[in-house]
């Protein structure tokens, strides 16, 4: 990957220091050149500008603990959408829904072209770099069929020798071990990530002024990470190895706690690469098995899946332009689909001097061709670096919409949208600022209606609007760190599936979002309080007050400390004045309780 400066220091008539160096990354999957900075909050990705992460000694500690769902929640632009912890958790970018949003993994979408979606509680938070969040139209950037965001996964092996073991447990029922090693033998750098996590799950909750306790939630974890990396004459090659087990009890709402719902979910990954110069061939296998028990209904469904996708992905990344092709095959089968498609997409982005690109893109899939362009220009002033992209996206039907048995549509068009991005990213000494703004309008999206057979079944009949803004800014000083993520979202409806519905809010997405750290490094003791904030969001169509979940507040105090150099303590009480809170309207989330980590490092 050829990396170029795009922006140079400067200073302005106030006195205000050099602000910070940004890289133009030239490919089209979301890489970037990280500052020796610490305070780097901005980085050009992928010719947009996105924002890195600022990891607080706490989030260092749980990164290799904690899954992607639950570690993301200090970060205002994303919300999971999951019942309970350690249950399915799906991605909501910038009030789109989790198949508009992409997950991929060196250069590779692996959310299934099957089901839509990837559970997100099942990939461990150390596959996330620190600018791993790609936001509104800068997902078309690193993914074929990315609408409104997304992840970008990826991890390295240095060579450098290092073993780490963590310990988790907490007062809910959770137990997790976590062994992390590498090094590098032969030329041959490796490294490996085990995880294995259980919880009993049994929560304290509150509703109104009775105090009550979730039960049967348990579940259980099995992740395993294998890396290894090194170069035969001029060829660079990796080859990466991903195996999940998850098993989930959810004993349903509060109405219905005497169901059952039973998950069993394996999957196993497997990706090669290989580099000579500017040309990459990029190899990746995926297979899923699941198997769903449903008592809450008068069926008592019992669903089996299997997914399959095998995909070769070759790039070439040239000074002037970057193109690529990925042709995939995709099968979902199992109790309630039997399918397989052919899928090709193709993406060229052109450069025009160092301020200016154009991306086209396309896509076949289910005999029908799909495309999309957008223009993006980056540019920088006394104010900072500034990013605007506009253009066209879409996100392109699933097999289970078109072939779910029965009530599967063949018929369906991707879902579209037509938007625009602005951001804006500003470092002064100690002061950092980070803008954006997206305006998308979305057509043919994709909703499951009830039919006149009583099955229900996937059409291209809704249209809305969404504006998603983002202001993160942090502060240090001395030993102190602030840091505050606010998001506010506007959603509307301007179609909908029961006529008179038009101009209501989409559901489930929150009008505010917002997270504020604040951190102490005392020497020996690091403390942190996160304060979470999430506005009100609606549940039914009508956005009747009956289906509304209240806005939630809620904290997490962290202390930290190491002993003997290699060994640190975390001690955290979760949301610690026990307040009130519900994703799901039916689904309460836990009150206050208390977990404990013990991480060893082998160097201190």
């Amino acid at each position: 990957m050829k990396i170029r400066n795009y922006c140079s220091g400067s200073s302005n008539s106030d006195g205000m220091k050099n602000w910070l160096l940004s890289t133009l990354c030239l490919g089209t999957h979301i890489l970037s050149a990280q500052s020796s900075d610490t305070l780097s909050t901005a980085t050009i990705l992928a010719e947009g500008l996105d924002f890195t992460e600022n990891r607080t000694v706490v989030d260092s500690t749980q990164l290799g603990l904690l899954d992607i769902a639950t570690y993301l929640q200090k970060d205002s632009r994303f919300q999971i959408r999951q019942y309970a912890p350690g249950s399915i958790a799906t991605l909501n970018l910038g009030g789109a829904n989790s198949a508009q949003s992409r997950v991929v993994w060196e250069g590779i979408d692996i959310s299934s072209m099957a089901s839509g979606v990837i559970d997100l509680s099942l990939v461990p938070s150390v596959l996330l770099p620190e600018n791993g969040i790609s936001s509104g139209a800068n997902a078309a950037l690193g993914s074929e069929s990315g609408m409104i965001g997304g992840l970008d996964l990826s991890w390295n092996a240095s060579g450098k020798s290092f073993f780490t073991t963590a310990f988790g447990g907490s007062s809910i029922g959770l137990r997790s071990f976590v062994v992390q090693n590498g090094g590098e033998f032969a030329s041959v750098r490796y490294r490996s990530f085990i995880k294995t996590e259980q919880s009993d799950n049994a929560y304290p909750y509150r509703l109104g002024s009775n105090d009550f306790t979730m039960r049967g939630m348990e579940y259980s974890t099995l992740t395993i990470l294998q890396r290894y990396q090194g170069k035969v004459g001029r060829v660079r090659w990796n080859t990466n190895i991903w195996y999940t087990e998850g098993t989930k009890n959810s004993r349903g709402s509060v109405l219905t706690a005497g169901n059952v719902n039973h998950l069993e979910d394996r999957s196993i990954r497997g990706l090669f690469a290989a580099q000579k110069r500017d040309v990459k061939a990029t190899l990746f296998y995926g297979k899923e098995w699941q198997a769903y028990t449903d008592t809450a209904s008068f069926l008592n469904l019992r669903d089996t899946n299997t997914y399959d996708q095998v995909s070769l992905r070759l790039a070439k990344d040239h000074q002037r332009y970057t193109s690529n092709v990925v042709a995939s095959y995709v099968r979902g089968a199992g109790t309630s689909r039997n399918a397989s498609l052919i899928q090709i997409n193709a993406s060229h982005l052109q450069r025009f001097g160092e301020h200016i690109s154009v991306l086209g893109k396309a896509s076949y899939w289910n005999e029908t061709g799909f495309g999309g362009a957008q223009v993006n220009w980056t540019g920088k002033s006394h104010l900072g670096n500034h990013h605007f992209t506009a253009g066209t996206f879409y996100r392109l039907p699933t097999i289970n919409e078109l072939y779910w048995t029965p009530g599967g549509n063949p018929d369906l068009s991707a879902e579209r949208s037509y938007g625009a991005k602005y951001s804006l990213a500003k470092k002064w000494e100690d002061v950092s600022l980070f803008l954006s703004t997206d305006q998308l309008y979305f057509t043919n999206l994709i909703q499951w209606t009830p039919g006149a057979n009583g099955f229900w079944s996937p059409e291209n009949i809704e249209q809305a609007y969404t504006s998603t803004s983002t202001v993160i800014g942090s502060y240090k000083y001395g030993d102190w760190f602030n840091e505050l993520s606010l998001t506010h979202q506007y959603s509307r409806v301007l179609e909908a599936i029961i006529a008179g519905n038009e101009g209501t809010s989409l559901l489930y997405r929150p009008d505010f979002n917002a997270v504020y750290t604040i951190v102490y490094d005392a020497g020996v003791f690091n403390t942190q309080l996160r304060t979470h904030y999430m506005g009100q969001r609606q549940t039914l169509r009508d956005n009747s007050p009956l289906g509304t979940i209240p806005s939630e507040l809620w904290m997490d105090l962290s202390v930290t400390t190491k002993i003997l150099k290699k060994l640190r303590l975390l001690a955290t009480v979760h949301n610690v004045t026990g307040a009130e809170r519900n994703f799901f309207l039916n689904y309460p989330m836990p009150g206050r309780y208390y977990s404990l980590t013990l991480q060893l490092n082998s160097k201190s």
